[in-house]
């Protein structure tokens, strides 16, 4: 028979677990949003780069191209969260 001690103890364990997973979640959110932003930047940095354009302009349209898909995809993993 589990003593309400016993309880207590694990209930402390399992919340500290719940915890840790969270924040590994977290980071692995963050990480999923980086990278899918820098494949979409190189593939559009290939893209651009083929069609002639300007180094210069290559990297930019490779940036704002980080820059947009990583916000997408921060905000359909809000969007995911809340429902």
């Amino acid at each position: 028979m589990t003593t309400p001690a016993q309880l207590r103890t694990r209930n402390q364990e399992l919340t500290q677990d719940l915890e840790r997973a969270t924040t590994k979640i977290k980071y692995l959110k963050l990480a999923l949003a980086v990278m899918t932003g820098v494949i979409a930047s190189l593939i559009t940095y290939l893209i651009v780069h083929t069609l002639d354009a300007t180094p210069l302009l290559s990297v930019g349209w490779s940036a704002s191209t980080f820059v947009v898909t990583t916000g997408f995809v921060f905000t359909v993993q809000e969007k995911i969260a809340r429902s």
